[in-house]
Parts: structure tokens; sequence; C-alpha cells
């Protein structure tokens, strides 16, 4: 079949224009290697300030050595201990002037202008807390990896949302749906919040780590071995950066849409990087 010359000009125009537009990092810096096993990493655009979670022990011991760290936009350290004596603490979210943290079996609530831990929330059931999703209304989300399970902190009350998920890890709440990487299906999933059935979006992703909203159809996800990916909504993914023969991991990676600024906490390697994501 011949097709008519002015749909060929349309379809190259298009697909030209699809990839000029295909996102791009540009490497911006790298803390000192003072955090020691920097799990999550997240801005505030408040204080203007980024923070990290160090586990710093055994990620499964309740021993006190965890801490957050307090780093500026340049990548200085500026406050190792910015919050200290914590038992492993792993990932963020940002909500109302109070950053909070999954902390083994607690979810903390820390106030980001005195850095006092208001409240420490007991999570009994829990096995190994991981991420943090905040929706719009500061309902907090909880993956718990260890016990294959999601629990939802709402005005201060702790419910389990679900259980027999496949490992779950990463979780982001954007425009009213909860997404969510299953570390053992290596896969990123759509969990519905009412039926609580789990869709799943992409596969393939080894070590499915942290999820951010890169735009309102698009998404970035962490493979722990140092690949960071965009999926779409309809599941296609690519490689936006690796890192893997480089042997930088990709653990809980923060993500601002303003200053398309991309941060990934190392884990054993001991820093946080920066890059941004900019679109050619």
């Amino acid at each position: 079949m011949k097709i008519p010359f002015t749909l060929l000009i349309l379809f190259i125009s298009t697909a030209l224009s699809s990839r000029a537009q295909a996102p791009k990092t540009t490497f911006l810096w790298e803390t000192d290697t003072l955090l020691d096993r920097v799990e999550s990493v997240i801005y505030d655009p408040v204080s203007d300030f980024i923070y990290s979670t160090n586990i710093d022990g055994d990620y499964m011991a309740q021993d006190g050595v965890g801490s957050i760290s307090k780093i500026d936009l340049d990548g200085n350290v500026v406050e190792h201990d910015w919050v200290s004596g914590l038992n492993g603490p792993s990932g963020t979210g940002i909500y109302n002037g109070k950053l909070y943290v999954g902390d083994m079996d607690k979810i903390l609530e820390i106030d980001i202008a005195s850095a006092e831990i208001l409240k420490a929330y007991p999570v009994p059931e829990a096995k190994r807390l991981n991420d943090l999703g905040l929706g719009e209304d500061g309902t907090v989300y909880v993956s718990d990896t260890g016990g294959n399970q999601i629990f939802m902190l709402k005005d201060g009350k702790l419910t389990k949302m679900t259980e027999n998920l496949e490992s779950p890890n990463g979780i982001l709440i954007h425009n009213g749906k909860m997404l969510v990487t299953n570390w053992n299906g290596k896969s990123l999933n759509l969990y519905d919040m009412d039926s609580g059935q789990s869709q799943q979006i992409a596969e393939d992703i080894d070590g499915p780590d942290g999820i951010e909203a890169l735009d309102n159809d698009n998404y970035l996800v962490s493979g722990y071995q140092g690949v960071i990916y965009i999926v779409n909504a309809n599941g296609i993914k690519t490689k936006l950066l690796d890192t893997t023969k480089e042997g930088i991991i990709a653990a809980d990676i923060g993500y601002d849409v303003d200053k398309g600024l991309l941060l990934i906490p190392t884990m054993t390697r001991k820093t946080v990087r920066a890059y941004r994501v900019v679109m050619e």
C-alpha cells in the first residue's frame, strides 16, 4: 500500500519531535562519602535543603545508629546528624513542614524547622518498613517490604490497607493513584486503594526501588543495581540513566519537577548524586 506523501511527512515529523523531547540527564555533583548506607533522599522546596536517611548499621537491627543528614543544593553535607539515634531510617515524605520517615517499625514525624521528632507512630505488625508515599491531604502510606503489606496513617490513626503483596517497596501517590514497586516481582504496579486489587504496569525491573512522577504521564523508577527508568502509563520503559558498570547503586530516589533535579542515594558508596533532567 502506498502511503500518501502528506501522511509520511506527518509521521516523520511526529517521530522526530518525540525523539527530540526525550529526557536526558546532566551530572551536577556528588556529596562527600559521609552518608553510610544512605537509603532515601528528598528535596524540600520550603527550607531549600535536601534530606537523606542513613541506615548506617545493619538493615534489620534496632541499633540506634541511623541518622538523617541535611544537604545543600551544591552537594555539601551541612549537618550529618541533623536527626540521629534512629534504628534504620528509609523512605521519606514531606507535608506541611513535616518530614515523615519510615524507621524500621515506626513512622516518625519530624518538624523540619526545628529538627525535632514530634511524634513516633508504632507499627507493631511491621517486619521492616520501607518507603513512604503521601497523599494530597497528608495521609501517609508506608510499605512493609518484609511483611508484604502496606499501612496507612491518617489523622493519627494507623490502618493496615493490604497484605499478601509481593514485597512492596517504593510507593507513590499521584493524581489519586497509588503506584507500588514489587521487589521480588521486579515490577511496577498500580494498586487500587478501593478494591485492594493490584495491576502490573511494567515488568523486568531489576531491584525496583523508588518511584517519582516525572510529569502527569511518566514516572521515574530506580532499579537498585543502578538503572533509572522512565515508565509511561502504558508500561513502556526506557533507560534514563545507567550506572551499573560503575557499580553505583540507585536506592530510593528523589525528584523535584520544578528544578528538574534528580537525586540518587548510592547506598554503599555513601553519597548522594544529583543530576539535572533536561529535554533535548
